[in-house]
């Protein structure tokens, strides 16, 4: 009879850590087999000279979004993708993973759909898929999305036209050594990604910023199989994946050079409240980024955007 001594390496971790670890495991052996440039040096610039401006051009940066069907969500994504559209158009092409929206293109040259189904097979995870650190992890596998991409959501807006090496910056919030902890599930789920971070030896930083974020297929790649024992499969318990991927790239890839955002003075959010139109044309002005949630979404929104992004992208039908 064998023993654990007798067994691969990948299959002792599975002998004592169960079928769900085995699993992990697998498929991080199984993709440095069949990926290995992800695990070369990294053909994309420094983040130094991106945040530099230096002269350079990234040949292909696609956009990636995370999208699952909502009461607002299909008609954000319309209008992020509009955005995004005139403001980015050298973006080569986007990808929706998670639910299809009916009005979706189907010119796969601009833009494909890629669902839950396709992806989570590798691991048997249960769907529909919830966890962003998951979503964006299994996402970094599609086949053919460019080894740099811009991580979006549906309430991403993009307000003026921007360059390449300036969309490409990777943009930070806050040190959490600074602030109150607060309360909410969701601040719930932050602290808990500091503290686990922070106990293993990363950085503070709080990444979530609520606007596009630059992001290599490498940085995502390397965090997951480094930290994939803390990702579950709950939206919010568990690390989140914009701090989780990027204070890790700090300590492992070299990223260093950061745009703090409330100092670049370029983004703007409503919250908790519906904004006037008077209110969002005063506030958006001079600026690049624009997020809001669900109770900020009202007729003073949806008329802006409507106005603003009246005509159809090359996303839409």
């Amino acid at each position: 009879m064998s023993t654990s001594r007798d067994l691969p390496p990948v299959v002792v971790k599975a002998h004592k850590g169960g079928v769900r670890r085995f699993l992990r495991l697998a498929l991080v052996n199984l993709y440095r087999a069949y990926l290995p440039h992800l695990h070369a040096q990294p053909k994309n610039p420094d983040v130094k000279q991106i945040a530099s401006k230096a002269q350079f051009v990234i040949a292909h940066i696609d956009a990636l979004y995370i999208f699952a069907h909502g009461k607002l969500a299909d008609v954000e994504l319309r209008y992020s993708l509009r955005s995004l559209a005139r403001a980015a158009p050298w973006v080569r092409k986007v990808w929706i993973f998670g639910d299809r929206p009916e009005w979706l293109a189907e010119d796969k040259a601009a833009v494909e759909h890629v669902p839950h189904e396709a992806m989570a097979k590798l691991g048997r995870w249960k769907l529909p898929l919830k966890n962003t650190f998951l979503m964006t992890f299994l996402a970094s596998l599609i086949p053919g999305l460019s080894d740099e991409f811009l991580w979006m959501a549906d309430d991403y807006i993009l307000l003026a036209p921007l360059e390449q090496a300036d969309l490409c910056r990777v943009r930070v919030l806050e040190d959490l050594k600074t602030v109150g902890r607060g309360k909410g599930l969701w601040k719930d789920a932050l602290w808990r990604t500091h503290d686990t971070l922070v106990r293993l030896g990363y950085g503070s930083l709080n990444f979530e910023c609520h606007v596009p974020m630059f992001l290599t297929r490498k940085w995502v790649w390397d965090a997951y199989c480094d930290l994939q024992d803390y990702v579950t499969e709950d939206r919010f318990y568990g690390l989140l994946m914009a701090t989780s991927v990027l204070n890790h790239a700090m300590k492992h890839n070299g990223l260093a050079d950061l745009v703090w955002l409330h100092e670049e003075g370029r983004y703007v959010g409503f919250y908790k409240s519906q904004p006037t139109l008077d209110e969002l044309r005063a506030k958006t002005a001079g600026k690049m980024f624009m997020n809001f949630d669900d109770p900020a979404w009202g007729p003073g929104i949806e008329q802006f955007l409507g106005e603003r992004f009246a005509e159809k992208s090359q996303f839409e039908k």
